[in-house]
């Protein structure tokens, strides 16, 4: 009994691998965050022109200038602590825009702490949405 479970538990972590696997080559993940989060205000095209931009008092940053605007270099720690809100933006007011590490940690949900029988830290899942956030921001950057 115990050896089945295991080959069925075998198989299933084999299957999700190379399910993921294939995730991976056939979308873009940091575009995929960039699309859920990001292009209601920002736009599509990274340019600041989203349609919640006629409801906003200032509009949105276009972010593919940013490392234009800063002497070629995308000041990537900078946008990390504005996404996990360690940094505010004073455009954003008291935190209006979504402090992205706080709504992936709630997306994770109360029962992610265990996955699967084992121990698992939601960080590493917040800080690879964020990650893949910020390559896709750095992939938009005019050149």
């Amino acid at each position: 009994m115990k050896h089945s479970l295991f080959r069925v538990g075998l198989f299933g972590v084999i299957a999700g691998l190379t399910s993921g696997l294939a995730l991976a080559e056939s979308s873009d993940y940091g575009k995929h965050v960039y699309d859920s989060n990001c292009a209601t205000c920002h736009g599509l095209t990274g340019k600041g022109d989203g349609p919640m931009k006629a409801y906003l008092k200032v509009a949105p940053t276009d972010l593919t200038t940013i490392a234009k605007k800063n002497s070629g270099v995308l000041p990537l720690e900078r946008l990390s602590e504005v996404m996990d809100g360690r940094r505010e933006v004073a455009l954003h007011g008291a935190r209006d825009m979504p402090v992205w590490g706080q709504d992936f940690r709630a997306n994770i949900g109360t029962n992610w702490p265990i996955y699967m029988d084992a121990p698992f830290n939601p960080e590493i899942f917040i800080r690879g949405r964020i990650m893949a956030l910020m390559d896709y921001i750095v992939r938009l950057q005019e050149r």
